[in-house]
């Protein structure tokens, strides 16, 4: 049975397959967030940044790579570069899991990579929206009480959860400023 099996041929056809299923698995992986958060974190709004697709799509390609490399030519060099190229898709891929925002009643939660912010409502002092009028090229700008900030872009936040920004920031008495960006 493995006598006509060729591995070149069995890695270009992988590399086929993940370049077919790439586009579908963009398209299933905010959902997957969703359905995940939204059943561990409750009543919160989960919203993913858009550059998470984009590292999507870039562990789709190393992976891609990994197994052309493969199919091109196997000797102790690729298989350990493909080891490597592996490894990278897959930390890559988890990357693209970190990168969100979590609006709740008690808190907003902003991880970003490696980074995260998490802050009750009462520990904000004011929320200021700065926007640019017909773009996305505004900013959300969160200081708390003891004067630490962090900003997240308009661009990563959707209609729905710039709203419930400000509905939860009026109901827990946050300052909340909006104007044109100078």
């Amino acid at each position: 049975m493995f006598k006509n099996f060729s591995p070149g041929l069995f890695f270009s056809m992988a590399a086929v397959t993940v370049a077919i299923f790439a586009p579908w698995i963009m398209i299933f992986h905010p959902i997957f967030h969703l359905e995940f958060f939204s059943y561990s974190k409750g009543d919160s709004t989960f919203i993913p940044n858009p550059v998470n697709l984009r590292l999507v799509l870039l562990a789709c390609l190393v992976l891609i790579i990994m197994l052309g490399i493969l199919a091109y030519k196997r000797n102790m060099k690729m298989y350990v570069s493909g080891i490597f190229l592996f490894g990278l898709s897959v930390l890559i891929a988890y990357l693209s899991t970190q990168n969100y925002l979590m609006i709740s009643q008690d808190k907003i939660e902003r991880h970003h990579f490696f980074t995260d912010h998490q802050y009750q409502w009462n520990q904000l002092d004011e929320i200021v929206f700065e926007y640019v009028i017909g773009s996305k090229a505004g900013d959300i700008t969160f200081t708390t009480k003891s004067g630490d900030q962090f900003i997240i872009k308009e661009k990563e936040v959707h209609s729905n959860g710039k709203s419930q920004i400000y509905h939860l920031a009026k109901q827990n008495d946050v300052n909340y400023i909006e104007h044109e960006k100078k």
